[in-house]
């Protein structure tokens, strides 16, 4: 019990996650070769809204990002 009440005590701070801005987001869509617009701001929408989907599309070869992104749902 004392060590759950020494963790309470602490005053380290907690490191916060890296957020990934919505230009980062943007600049990233529009690095995929011939994305239309509207297909950009409905991925913009699902994208800025889950992080970790951002960060899977980053991971795929640019080739691949334009029709992974047309099959989210």
């Amino acid at each position: 019990m004392k060590d759950l009440v020494d963790a309470f005590k602490t005053t380290e701070q907690i490191p916060l996650p890296k957020v990934t801005t919505p230009a980062e987001i943007l600049d990233s869509l529009r690095s995929i070769p011939d994305l239309a617009e509207q297909d950009m701001l409905r991925c913009y929408g699902k994208l800025v809204l889950n992080d970790r989907l951002f960060q899977a599309l980053k991971e795929l070869p640019i080739t691949m990002r334009k029709t992974w992104l047309l099959m989210l749902p």
